[in-house]
C-alpha cells in the first residue's frame, strides 16, 4: 500500500515521502496515529502544492536575507558603543544584543536578537570585537564593534 508520510519515521522514511508499506501496518498504525495518509491522486496533488508553497516561502526568506545583507554592507560607519568601565577596562555590566540593536537603530538599520551572535565569553571589556550577524542559515557576515569608555 502506498502512503504519504506526515512525519519522519525512523527506518521508514522522511516527512512528505511517498513509500510502499504493508497494508496492515498502514491501516493499523500509520493512518490511525496520523503519521501517514493514503497516497491517492488527490493527496499527491495536495502534497505537491504544499511542497511548492514551502519552496516559495523559503526562497522568499532567502531573498529578504540577501537584501538585508546588501543594506548591511552599505553601512560604512564605525559602530561605537559607549559604556562605563573601570580603570583597567572592565565594563560595569556587559554589552548585550539589545545594546547592539540600539546602536544600529541610531543609523536606521533594524536587527533582530536572533541575527546577532556574540562571542562565547561575552563583551565585558573595552575594545574591538568582531560580531557575527546571521541573517539566514547561509548568510553570515562579520562586523567590528568598538566599545569605548564614556
Amino acid at each position: 500500500m502506498k502512503v504519504i508520510l506526515l512525519d519522519k519515521i525512523l527506518n521508514i522514511g522522511e516527512k512528505s515521502q511517498i513509500i510502499d508499506v504493508k497494508s496492515g501496518y498502514a491501516r493499523n498504525f500509520l493512518i490511525p496515529k496520523n503519521k501517514a495518509i493514503i497516497a491517492n491522486k488527490n493527496n499527491i496533488l495536495i502534497l505537491k502544492q504544499k511542497i511548492l508553497e514551502k519552496k516559495s516561502k523559503l526562497l522568499d526568506i532567502l531573498n529578504k536575507a540577501k537584501l538585508k545583507l546588501k543594506n548591511f554592507n552599505l553601512i560604512k560607519n564605525k559602530i561605537v558603543i559607549m559604556a562605563k568601565a573601570s580603570k583597567n577596562g572592565k565594563l560595569f555590566g556587559s554589552i548585550n544584543k539589545n545594546d547592539i540593536i540600539k546602536e544600529f537603530k541610531k543609523i536606521r538599520f533594524d536587527l533582530l536578537k536572533k541575527e546577532i551572535k556574540l562571542p562565547k565569553k561575552g563583551i565585558k571589556y573595552l575594545g574591538e570585537y568582531n560580531i557575527v550577524f546571521k541573517f539566514h542559515e547561509k548568510i553570515l557576515v562579520e562586523k567590528k564593534i568598538y566599545i569605548v569608555n564614556n
